[in-house]
C-alpha cells in the first residue's frame, strides 16, 4: 500500500472514531439516546449533499478559476516567446517558403477578424505544405539567432506551466532540436543528406510556429487589442510595408 494512501486511511479512521466518541459523549452528558441518534442520522443524511456541493460545485468553480489563471499565465509565456524570437523565426521560414500564397492571402489578420475567420485560418495553416527552399535559408544566421536566444529557449522549455500545453512544448522541442542540428552540422562543407535532414527539422518547427501563432493572435485580439495591433504590424505572412499597415490600422481605429 502506498504511504500516502495509508496515511489517508489512518486520518479518515481517526476522524470517524472521533465523531463516534463525541456522539457517545453527547449521550453520556444528556442521557438521551433518542435525540443523539436523531442528530447522528441527520448528519449522515447530510453527507451526500455536502459531498455534492464541495466536490461537484465548489471544486469545479475553483478548478475553472485555476485553469483560467493558468491559461493567462501560459499565454503570457507564449507572448514572450513570439516577441523575443518566435516572430523572427517565423518570418525567416516564411521568406524561404516558395508555396506561401495561401498563407499570404489568408493570414492577413486585422481588427475585423471574427471567430469564424480564425477557425478558417487554423484550417488553412493546418493543411499548408511546410517546405522551405534551402537555397533561401541562411543557415549560419539561423544558427547564430538560435544560439543567441539559447538561454531564453531553455528557460521556456523548462517552465512547468508549459507542461499544460503539449503542442507548444513540442514546438519548443523541435526548435531546440533544430538548434542542436545546426550546431553540429552547419558548415561550409555540408553534405546533401545533412541539408535534407535540416530541411525536415525546419519544416517541422515552421509548422508548429505557424499553428501557435494563429492561436496567439486570436488570444491577443480577444484580450489585448493594443498588443494585437502591434502583432498585426509584425505579421510575418503580411509582406506589405510596415508603414502601410500602420496607416491602415490608424484609419480603422479612427472609424
Amino acid at each position: 500500500m502506498k504511504k500516502r494512501t495509508k496515511e489517508t486511511m489512518i486520518i479518515g479512521g481517526a476522524l470517524i472514531a472521533l465523531s463516534l466518541l463525541l456522539h457517545y459523549g453527547h449521550y453520556l452528558i444528556f442521557q438521551d439516546l433518542h435525540h443523539t441518534l436523531i442528530f447522528l442520522v441527520a448528519d449522515l443524511a447530510f453527507i451526500p449533499m455536502e459531498v455534492f456541493f464541495t466536490t461537484l460545485v465548489l471544486d469545479k468553480f475553483l478548478e475553472k478559476r485555476q485553469n483560467q489563471h493558468l491559461f493567462e499565465k501560459l499565454n503570457m509565456i507564449i507572448g514572450v516567446f513570439y516577441t523575443e524570437v518566435g516572430t523572427r523565426l517565423l518570418y525567416r521560414f516564411a521568406e524561404s517558403d516558395d508555396d506561401i500564397e495561401d498563407l499570404k492571402e489568408n493570414a492577413v489578420v486585422n481588427l475585423n477578424c471574427s471567430e469564424t475567420t480564425f477557425k478558417q485560418l487554423e484550417t488553412i495553416v493546418e493543411n499548408h505544405n511546410y517546405v522551405v527552399n534551402m537555397d533561401k535559408v541562411d543557415l549560419k544566421s539561423l544558427r547564430d539567432l538560435l544560439d543567441y536566444e539559447k538561454d531564453l529557449l531553455i528557460n521556456l522549455i523548462t517552465n512547468p506551466t508549459l507542461l499544460e500545453h503539449e503542442e507548444f512544448t513540442e514546438m519548443m522541442m523541435s526548435i531546440m532540436h533544430l538548434r542542436e542540428e545546426l550546431d553540429s552540422r552547419c558548415s561550409e562543407s555540408m553534405e546533401e543528406y545533412e541539408i535534407i535532414h535540416i530541411s525536415s527539422d525546419i519544416s517541422k518547427a515552421y509548422k508548429y510556429l505557424a499553428k501557435e501563432w494563429v492561436r496567439y493572435m486570436k488570444y491577443l485580439k480577444n484580450n489585448y487589442p493594443q498588443l494585437f495591433l502591434k502583432a498585426v504590424i509584425n505579421n510575418p505572412f503580411d509582406r506589405r510595408d510596415k508603414r502601410e499597415k500602420d496607416y491602415l490600422l490608424i484609419d480603422k481605429n479612427r472609424k
